[in-house]
């Protein structure tokens, strides 16, 4: 199961592939139980880390939005798009740039720098060091796609003959992206992202983790889908739980469209769900991607954004899926708790799209949903301000 809803904006064929690994997802079963790997890694010990004490250093909440860097000729865009949410009145800003191997059995994984690929190393730096020059916080999520996918094989079908050579490759990749992370001064670092079949294999990514806190001084996470957060055993090791939130809203829902206030109880309910766990973890939350696409089925399959049968854009959906959000959160973001929850990256500022009413995308501009977080932004600004 999986969202990798995204990268739309990808050139024609490379969009075509990743959007048939997207729908692909959704055949996809629990994570497979793969070997263990570097011996003598403790499964349950936390790691108590100089950087613990950087979250409440963090804004609280964090509140943001993430932001795909492929594209190599675009770097004005992004700068661009910084600007904008920086001016909106956003705090942190969560940049997604890949790394590839050609397909679920591969034990390769390189950067490629091309148009439409992976961005020049000094281009990542340069997006990451504008993001903090205009006060946001920054996190970097490095992902890993496939450049020739057999069938609808995505990220959490990783599935190599041997794990040894993707792990130690897997690690050299890490390496490469916490080296930018350190030169461009990140605040938050993730270790992984859906990467769905790995998640079991717990000393692996216990040792990954131990070597990440050698080298990077700031905080760790990793994001895992919506239906998986329970799987990894590793989140004690790390600063924070990262969980992509592309949950149906729409089960407590008695008509079409749904009802406002099922949808407010339904993520009431999976915040209920979620902080629960959280607790066992001893960990807070940050909920790494929350977006709906702007199509019909935007609350029932929000990890959905591929409109094949060229549907109609839908901006009530996704100005619905905002609010239910809001409702169930408001507490917490007005008055956060940085012990159970750090905050939120909302998926996604398009930067390759101009938004408005023909887009179906998550992009917000030229949308009702853009009016609504400006809103909510301005009236924590007015809020803080009387705030002794």
């Amino acid at each position: 199961m999986l969202q990798d809803r995204l990268f739309r904006w990808l050139p024609a064929v490379a969009g075509i592939v990743y959007a048939l690994s997207i729908l692909g997802a959704m055949a996809a079963g629990p994570a497979a139980s793969a070997p263990g790997g570097s011996a003598g890694a403790n499964a349950t010990a936390p790691v108590t880390s100089a950087a613990s004490g950087a979250l409440a250093k963090l804004p609280h909440p964090v509140v943001g939005f993430a932001i795909n860097f492929h594209h190599t000729e675009q770097l004005d865009d992004h700068l661009k798009a910084i600007d904008e949410m920086a001016a909106m009145g956003f705090n942190t800003v969560e940049i997604l740039t890949p790394a590839f191997q050609r397909d679920g059995a591969a034990t390769d994984i390189k950067v490629d720098v091309s148009p439409g690929q992976s961005p020049r190393r000094e281009d990542l730096i340069k997006l990451l060091k504008h993001a903090r020059d205009k006060g946001l916080t920054t996190k970097l999520m490095p992902l890993v796609l496939f450049s020739n996918p057999r069938g609808n094989e995505w990220r959490g079908k990783i599935q190599p003959e041997q794990w040894d050579p993707w792990w130690q490759a897997y690690r050299k990749n890490i390496d490469h992206f916490v080296d930018i992370a350190n030169e461009a001064h990140v605040t938050i670092f993730s270790v992984g992202s859906e990467l769905l079949t790995t998640e079991k294999q717990t000393d692996r990514w216990n040792a990954l983790i131990d070597h990440v806190r050698k080298r990077f001084p700031g905080l760790l996470s990793y994001s895992t889908n919506w239906d998986h957060y329970h799987v990894p055993t590793f989140w004690k090791r790390l600063d924070m739980i990262g969980i992509n939130g592309y949950w149906d809203l729409t089960t407590l829902a008695k008509s079409d469209p749904p009802e406002a206030q099922a949808l407010a109880q339904r993520w009431r309910e999976i915040r209920t769900q979620v902080l629960d766990f959280a607790a066992t973890q001893d960990k807070p939350v940050l909920m790494t991607e929350i977006g709906y696409p702007t199509l019909p089925w935007a609350l029932k399959d929000p990890w959905n954004y591929v409109n094949t049968n060229n549907s109609t854009p839908d901006p009530k959906a996704q100005l619905a899926g905002f609010k239910a959000f809001f409702s169930a959160w408001s507490d917490l973001l007005a008055k956060p708790d940085p012990s159970r929850f750090v905050g939120v990256c909302f998926f996604e500022w398009d930067v390759y799209h101009s938004g408005g009413e023909d887009d179906t995308g998550y992009g917000v501009r030229g949308k009702p949903t853009y009016d609504l977080l400006k809103d909510w932004l301005k009236q924590r600004e007015d809020l803080s301000a009387k705030t002794p």
